[in-house]
């Protein structure tokens, strides 16, 4: 074979390869992103009160 004949049949492979890729996108569509986590520091049920006190952690223990 000859370099151009490879070299085409190379270009001509990877773009069937990438239309392929680009028909599977078009047809799953865009993937659902996940909802990010929401916190709530209101909630007294989860409070830590270390997390709460900024100088918790610098006092020495009694």
């Amino acid at each position: 074979m000859k370099t151009a004949t490879k070299l085409t049949a190379f270009l001509l492979g990877l773009a069937a390869v990438f239309g392929v890729a680009y028909g599977v996108g078009q047809v799953t569509g865009p993937g659902t992103p996940t909802p990010a986590v929401e916190t709530h520091h209101d909630d007294p049920e989860h409070a830590n009160p270390e997390h709460d006190d900024p100088g918790a952690g610098s006092r020495p223990d009694r």
